[in-house]
């Protein structure tokens, strides 16, 4: 059996027993802001374990895209750890419980062809229940069923008696023996040795909702969140396959590709448990993670998700430097494409991604040769200032910061500390690094808001899904569900007010919610759901529309229109009366409409005519359309030259004069694809999708895409497309500003306004501007040159009244401003050329003091060479220098009065030569 075999088998299992198949959720979950990453099947499915979410089914099975960080240190050492994994689970949403989900899990395994003699579980102390039904319908012995507290099988972990608040159960394990031939169970179960026993499956049963003091409410609705780790899976099904259980998750055929490219790179195979073999591990380990992540949208960064990728990407490239490998060169984003060839089958937006995962990965590795070499030199400062300190081991918070800021493992650190003669305290880091993990461990807990707080808190889950009305800009008659007061997550809860409507169905689904949510000049600010809207919510880049809703004796101002899990928000002001359930008219403001659609469909032929200029690898990083201007990033190594500018400008006007119809239509996205449509990178897709494709016969081209927004009738609508920018925003991304219709025509009015007013401060005409300019910038470098010439001029003049005769010798003692340090040595070499034998010049700056000394062969016979001096006057300014008999230069401190510093060093020198 496969991977891919298996994780159809686990999915058909469910399906068949009533569940609904649903996609996986993104990584980077929507419309959750308590989640960094999707870290468990049962996220997206949080509305529905509340009973507020308007999903047709009770039953779901999925295979979830998971990532999750606290265990990080254990990627590569232990068997079974990873940060991306895939989460096999089935659902119900109040609909079956234990018996069910107990005697289907063991029915699945059995299938599978598990040994039941080696499967063990674990249950929650009091589960009583659970520990019945695994030994009577099941029929596994009592010898392997195992009690354990709330710490182990209680979800979320200890919530009886730490919490929080809200919904919870207990749990069971299912454990597998990978070494059998050990004997009997260790004291306290199977969870007390994960070297021999793996978690394969988790169910949890979530029965209660926990209130302060620890009160555990039983819930009208029982739910079960099931979580089996199909990476565990797939290691016991072919070790059972194979007749010796394989040493961890790496040796499957999951990772088999991945690890082959590996080895081949580093010319040699490694073992599961020695230090080498940590490192091949958690570079195939984390690729994979980043690989998928891109994928989703996240690119490398310094916050949030992209710290996470960057994060893992620079482990990896540091695992292979120790390995043996060159930074210079690129490889992970290679090896990625191993990635891509073993899982894409099961995750085609992979293989759509492939191009952009590539370039987004060599980028970060390019980076990552620079930020490789700070971190060395970091830790040399470091370094340096642990001996001056008069110790000879580093401390363990500057070791941790060298880890996780500058990204130099320990182990590498202590490679270069040996090279330095120091040590390193490993004490002091561990402790750091206990804290750091305590602080990733409570960032990542579900929190008391782990569901859904804030204004649609009390009436979402019994609101349908709004209809949107594409083609209408003016509904004349819609009814308003709910109207809630627009405040921020955690604010005061708004008081229920009654519905308007009389019949059941209305009184059901309506709430009117007035609280003291004031917006400027104390004006209500509301959320209103309508059945049905005219009014497009912000998605695929595109802003939300604006415009009006009024019922009877009220009238809301529209500003904002966003989405959440189907439902439209129509987010804006109350201008008059009272904002309440019923009937009402909605209009969407047409102007801002139009202009929007003009500069949604220019971004699409402003993308296909990138692609034609440059090349099929320019590919889309994101856009922001609304109804002033559009905003388009995408992958592409460098900057646009003019030329290419104004070819991609041209080319996409000319598209625009064809005055093409600008055709939509609705078609399953596997035929999109054969299509040739373009996806928005990051962007999620049903599994029916809307195509907008703008042909242009004439040059026999066509722009093809997947796209939800508003958009024109046909190309000519647009008007015209003016870039106004072009310009890098992150490594290897490209950003292009533009404006179309009359917006375009604004910004030219704009530059032509500035253009005239800029020659007529020139004193000359528009078309002559910049023969003019050109002009005064000769001028200005002549009189530049003038300038200096007198200046140098009139500092040798004054330098020269300050020669004098000293021990028989010419000497010059000065401190000089005004000039750069570069003309004062050139300056100082002229005197010596001239018969001064010592030119001793200081520079006061607001920073220190810069010395200049030249010494003709005379002095330096004399007994005083250049080196010799500087020597003297870093002693006298705090600071150092260096050079040789001739010339040296150095820098101090500030000193009141300069000269006679010089004079005493001059003095203080030839003292010392006698």
């Amino acid at each position: 059996m496969t991977p891919d075999q298996l994780r159809a088998a686990f999915l058909t299992h469910f399906e068949t027993r009533g569940h609904t198949r649903y996609p996986s959720d993104s990584l980077v979950p929507e419309n959750d802001p308590t989640l960094l990453f999707t870290g468990a099947g049962m996220n997206q499915f949080k509305a529905m374990f509340l009973g507020k979410g308007n999903l047709p089914f009770t039953r779901a099975t999925t295979s979830q895209k998971c990532l999750r960080m606290p265990d990080l240190e254990n990627v590569g050492r232990t068997a079974s750890h990873h940060t991306f994994f895939e989460m096999l689970g089935n659902f119900s949403f109040g609909d079956y419980f234990k018996e069910e989900a107990i005697v289907w899990a063991w029915e699945l395994l059995m299938a599978l062809g598990l040994p039941p003699a080696r499967l063990s579980v674990t249950v929650f102390q009091d589960d009583d229940e659970a520990a019945r039904l695994w030994h009577e319908k099941v029929g596994l012995p009592r010898d392997h069923i195992f009690r354990c507290g709330e710490d182990d099988n209680f979800w979320p972990a200890s919530a009886p008696s730490k919490g929080p608040n809200g919904i919870c159960g207990p749990c069971s394990e299912i454990y597998f023996d990978c070494h059998p031939e050990r004997g009997g169970f260790p004291t306290g179960g199977p969870s007390t040795d994960g070297k021999r026993f793996v978690e394969i499956w988790n169910l949890v049963f979530t029965q209660f909702e926990r209130q302060d003091g620890g009160k555990l409410v039983p819930l009208p609705n029982a739910n079960i969140d099931t979580g089996m780790g199909f990476e565990r899976v797939v290691r016991v099904v072919e070790s059972l396959q194979a007749g010796r259980m394989l040493a961890s998750n790496f040796e499957t055929t999951l990772f088999a590709p991945l690890m082959d490219a590996i080895h081949a790179h580093v010319g040699r195979r490694t073992e599961f448990g020695t230090p080498d073999g940590t490192r091949t591990r958690r570079i195939a380990d984390h690729v994979r993670a980043a690989t998928f992540c891109i994928a989703d949208g996240v690119r490398p960064s310094n916050e949030k998700q992209g710290y996470v990728v960057r994060k893992v990407l620079r482990r990896a490239m540091l695992d292979r430097h120790v390995l043996g490998g060159d930074l210079r060169t690129s490889w992970l984003a290679t090896l990625s494409g191993s990635v891509v060839e073993a899982l894409g089958g099961a995750w085609p937006a992979l293989h759509e991604a492939r191009s952009v995962i590539e370039q987004t990965i060599a980028a970060e590795e390019e980076k990552f040769a620079g930020a490789f070499l700070s971190g060395s030199q970091r830790l040399a400062v470091m370094a340096d200032e642990t001996r001056k300190q008069g110790s000879g081991t580093l401390s363990g918070p500057a070791s941790f910061l060298l880890y996780d800021t500058f990204g130099l493992p320990l182990d590498l650190q202590r490679m270069l500390l040996e090279e330095q003669g120091l040590g390193l305290d490993e004490e002091g880091f561990r402790a750091a690094m206990t804290e750091q993990r305590r602080r990733s461990r409570e960032g990542s807990r579900i929190s008391d808001r782990i569901f859904d707080e804030g204004p649609l808190a009390g009436v979402s889950g019994s609101l349908p899904a709004t209809r949107f009305e594409r083609d209408a800009l003016e509904l004349p008659e819609v009814r308003v569900l709910a109207v809630v007061d627009d405040m921020p997550v955690g604010g005061a809860a708004p008081a229920a007010g009654s519905s308007a409507e009389t019949d059941a169905t209305s009184v059901a689904m309506a709430a009117a919610f007035h609280g003291d949510a004031e917006g400027v000049d104390g004006l209500r600010r509301v959320i209103l759901v309508l059945d049905r809207t005219p009014f497009y919510a912000e998605g695929g880049g595109q802003v939300g529309d604006a415009g009006t809703i009024e019922g009877a004796g009220w009238r809301v101002e529209v500003d904002d229109t966003v989405a959440l899990r189907g439902i439209t928000l129509h987010r804006g002001v109350v201008v008059q009366g009272v904002a309440a359930p019923g009937s009402a008219r909605a209009s969407v403001d047409g102007a801002l409409r139009a202009a929007t659609a003009r500069n949604h469909t220019g971004t699409h032929l402003l993308h296909a005519a990138l692609r034609s200029v440059l090349g099929p690898e320019v590919t889309q990083a994101g856009s922001l359309v609304s109804s002033e201007r559009l905003r388009f990033d995408f992958r592409f190594p460098r900057a646009l030259t003019e030329k290419e500018v104004l070819a991609v400008e041209t080319l996409t006007n000319e598209w625009i004069l064809g005055n093409t119809s600008v055709v939509s239509a609705e078609m399953p996205r596997d035929e999109a694809r054969a299509l040739g449509a373009m996806a928005l990178f990051g962007e999620k897709y049903g599994e029916v999708v809307r195509v907008v494709r703008v042909p242009d016969s004439a040059h026999g081209r066509d722009s093809v895409e997947l796209c939800g927004g508003t958009h024109v009738t046909r190309s000519a609508d647009i008007g015209m497309l003016r870039i106004q920018s072009e310009a890098s925003v992150a490594a290897g991304i490209r950003r292009i500003e533009a404006r179309t219709g009359l917006g375009a025509l604004a910004l030219a009015r704009q530059e032509e306004s500035t253009l005239r007013g800029a020659a007529a401060m020139f004193k000359t005409s528009p078309e002559l501007l910049a023969e003019r300019i050109a002009a005064l910038q000769e001028e200005l470098k002549a009189t530049r040159r003038d300038l200096d010439e007198l200046r140098d001029r009139t500092a040798a003049d004054r330098l020269s009244g300050s020669v004098r005769t000293w021990n028989g010798l010419q000497v010059l003692v000065a401190a000089v401003d005004g000039l750069p340090v570069k003309k004062l040595r050139e300056l100082s070499g002229e005197y010596v050329k001239r018969g001064t034998d010592v030119v001793l010049l200081g520079v006061p700056e607001a920073s220190g003091t810069s010395v200049l000394v030249s010494c003709s062969a005379a002095a330096q016979k004399a007994g005083l060479p250049a080196n010799a001096l500087m020597a003297t006057l870093g002693e006298a300014l705090g600071g150092k220098g260096g050079g040789n008999a001739a010339f040296a230069q150095g820098k101090g401190g500030v000193v009141t009065d300069l000269v006679a510093v010089l004079n005493a060093a001059l003095e203080s020198s030839a003292a010392a030569r006698h």
